[in-house]
């Protein structure tokens, strides 16, 4: 006879495989969950599990950890393609990024919306003037989409390039004088002047295209990097002109 210890092994085999055809069938909600998609205020996406936003105030959830680096990678290596990055698109394999879930939270003011894998988005901003939001939700997302497509197009590499040369030269023609520390926070400034033009290859929903709200959150993320990126060279650039001046007076 089968039997060990009071217990039937062909009734133990029958449980397992019941167990096991249980988690199967219900292995996508057992052992996975599909994320939400946030949609932050200042333009970006996150994807998250388990949101909790019972709070009056805070939002809870649990995020990848990399989910940015992950998005980094493929915006790369999207132009590296010569092609404009769209969300939700490959570019690159991206596995040297492992999933890493960890604890999160965010205040409702931080968020636009929350779109569940499955039914309606969920809309947390809200006109009121007298909290500050002075745009009607249209408007608002607009000009979050305006903020979202400047993140994925704008480098402002040419600001930097023109830093590290107008820093460079000024460094060296100050001739160490003091005057040199100001070169940058004034190259960032001027960085923020310029009219920014706006391609239309980096424009996702084209129904923004003459959309001025749009236009105002693409030039606050667009001068913002420019800022960045005009400080970062120029003061490179600054620190080099003073590096080669002392160099060549050393050996005057």
């Amino acid at each position: 006879m089968n039997r060990y210890k009071g217990f039937n092994i062909n009734n133990i085999w029958a449980i397992g495989l019941a167990t096991i055809t249980i988690c199967f069938l219900s292995g996508p909600s057992a052992f996975a969950q599909e994320p939400a998609r946030l949609l932050l205020m200042n333009g970006k996406y996150l994807d998250v599990i388990g949101l909790d936003d019972t709070s009056r105030v805070d939002i809870t959830y649990r995020f990848d950890k990399n989910f940015y680096r992950r998005e980094n990678a493929q915006i790369k290596a999207a132009r590296k393609l010569g092609e404009p990055y769209r969300p939700g698109q490959s570019y690159t394999a991206g596995g040297e990024y492992p999933v890493l879930w960890t604890d999160g939270t965010a205040l409702r003011s931080d968020i636009f919306s929350a779109t569940p894998p499955s039914g309606p988005e969920k809309v947390y901003y809200f006109y009121d003037e007298p909290l500050g939001n002075y745009l009607t939700e249209p408007q608002m997302r607009a000009f979050v989409m305006g903020e979202r497509d400047a993140r994925y197009a704008v480098r402002g590499r040419g600001w930097f390039y023109a830093g590290l040369a107008a820093g460079f030269g000024g460094g060296y023609a100050l001739q160490g004088s003091v005057f040199t520390l100001a070169i940058p926070p004034l190259f960032a400034l001027a960085a923020k002047i310029p009219i920014v033009k706006i391609k239309p290859e980096a424009i996702i929903d084209p129904q923004y295209r003459d959309d001025m709200d749009y236009a105002s959150g693409y030039e606050s993320v667009a001068r913002s990097r420019y800022f960045i990126q005009g400080l970062k060279g120029s003061a490179i650039g600054a620190f080099l002109g003073l590096l080669t001046y002392s160099v060549v007076e050393a050996n005057n």
